[in-house]
């Protein structure tokens, strides 16, 4: 919380400044003259750090189950929560499931697992862009990931009929930004043995410290004007609403005219839109349904601080096409000088 209210305080007097109501040296801000002009940049940029991040997810409602040699229909019941954090390539936390119904032949079945979150299979590894080898490594010139699976590892209890067996697993469970909007996600064992596809209700992620880094080209002032810029951002997402909310840190460096180099803060909102989403379940070796890549749109409003006072306020539009590691969009802003 302590970042989060920096960063208010800070946009907060970036846009007082940016609006000339600073009253700090008043006397001398009213007597000077403000110039500037308007700044129009597009942009570029990657991912350079995943950050660490917060999951959460829970369900659901059972679209099918194989448990050993049996099949479970749709209409079981299915109650499945799990909490993990990743830190680097690492990931821990803890994972629950419990299902009840009758099987394809007939037989009551009740099976549960839990147990704690131990690693996880990246799905993209930064900053190199690298997937995973076979074994789900990252390169070592990586040091953060985007999960796609998790890896937990689960003491199980199964009542088939009078039967009763017990055993330990290891379960991957899919990342629901694997396939948002509440969609179905795989709970399966490594050794094949449990497979289990089900929807789940709630699913967030919390993003902190994510960097990300680009280029800028545009005019001030209809005049050419071109540069870098850095950025930390901090978001919630909502992968059942395909909606988040993000702030951090920006930055303009390297920026030609010099002028332009500035920083600040920005808030805004994304949206995952539907169109320009294609499945990707064949290309993961998932069942079908199961695994969609898609894009972002992001929008939101800045605030920044340069040299001598110069102030850079305005908006941005941008957009990640699928699979959402990558962006591109436009800068549109009001520059002051004293």
């Amino acid at each position: 919380m302590k970042t989060l209210a920096t960063a208010i305080t800070l946009l907060a007097t970036l846009l007082l400044a940016s609006s000339g109501l600073l009253v700090t040296h008043a006397s001398t801000a009213s007597a000077a003259t403000n110039s500037g002009g308007q700044l129009s940049l597009g942009l570029q940029g990657v991912i350079v750090s995943a950050g660490r991040q917060s999951w959460s997810i829970s369900g659901g409602s059972l679209a099918g189950a194989q448990l050993g040699q049996e099949l479970v229909p749709p209409g079981a019941n299915i109650q499945y929560s799990m909490s993990a954090s990743v830190r680097g390539m690492n990931a821990n936390g803890f994972f629950q499931m419990s299902m009840s119904g009758t099987t394809a032949d007939g037989q009551s079945v009740t099976y549960t697992a839990e147990g704690p979150v131990v690693g996880m299979i990246p799905s993209i590894c930064f900053p190199g862009y690298d997937t995973p080898d076979a074994n789900g490594n990252c390169p070592t010139s990586d040091n953060t990931a985007i999960p796609g699976f998790f890896i937990a590892a689960v003491s199980t209890n199964e009542t088939l009929g009078t039967t009763i067996t017990t055993g330990q697993l290891t379960f991957l469970v899919e990342a629901p930004i694997m396939n948002p909007f509440g969609a179905p996600i795989v709970i399966a064992s490594t050794d094949g043995s449990i497979n289990i596809v089900t929807s789940y209700q709630s699913a967030t992620a919390t993003w902190t410290n994510v960097k990300l880094a680009g280029v800028v080209s545009g005019t001030y002032n209809n005049q050419q004007a071109a540069g870098t810029f850095s950025q930390v951002a901090n978001a919630y997402e909502n992968f059942v609403t395909g909606t988040e909310t993000e702030f951090g840190t920006v930055a303009l460096q390297n920026m030609s005219p010099g002028i332009l180099n500035a920083q600040g803060v920005y808030a805004g909102t994304s949206t995952v839109p539907v169109l320009g989403s294609y499945d990707c379940s064949a290309l993961a070796g998932l069942p079908e349904g199961t695994c969609t890549e898609t894009g972002l749109t992001s929008v939101g409003t800045f605030a920044m601080l340069g040299q001598s006072g110069t102030t850079i306020s305005g908006n941005y539009v941008v957009n990640w096409p699928a699979p959402s590691v990558t962006f591109t969009g436009t800068i549109t802003a009001s520059v002051k000088t004293w």
